[in-house]
């Protein structure tokens, strides 16, 4: 979570003191793409700006996992994809994604490998394309289907 007190670059300078595998250039050249001045403070930004800033932050370490909870919930459409197309685009090719979301329909292209949860219990699971394929349906069809209201 952010701190609003301190300013993005105290931001930046926290995470790179706490965290040994932060990579600052990384989290500098995302910040730079974003267009928000390394001299505001945090609690001035907007909350879809915030979100941007958080997930810039997450992903400028050199994890091999990363988890990323509800990552385009609460935000605009032009917010959702700015984050799509970040956590896609500066990923590290010897990671892993795993993101847990109910917007299926947003960042359904993404998908290289699925599991559903229901009720504590996997109700599906493997590879999106093979599922895709045998199933004949979307992701996101499929996902209205097992989590359906009676």
């Amino acid at each position: 979570s952010l701190n609003e007190s301190y300013t993005v670059a105290e931001e930046v300078e926290y995470y790179s003191d706490f965290f040994l595998d932060f990579d600052c250039d990384k989290a500098w050249q995302m910040i730079e793409e974003l267009g928000v001045d390394k001299k505001q403070k945090v609690k001035a930004l907007s909350k879809g700006t915030k979100e941007k800033l958080s997930l810039i932050l997450t992903l400028s370490r050199n994890a091999k996992l990363f988890v990323l909870d509800e990552p385009i919930a609460g935000v605009d459409p032009a917010a959702r994809d700015y984050i799509l197309q970040t956590i896609f685009a500066h990923r590290s090719e010897n990671s892993t994604i795993i993101i847990c979301t109910h917007l299926i329909s947003e960042i359904e292209q993404y998908f290289d490998y699925v599991l559903f949860l229901k009720e504590g219990h996997i109700a599906l699971e493997g590879n999106a394309e093979e599922i895709r394929a045998r199933e004949g349906k979307t992701i996101d069809a499929l996902f209205r289907e097992i989590f359906k209201w009676m």
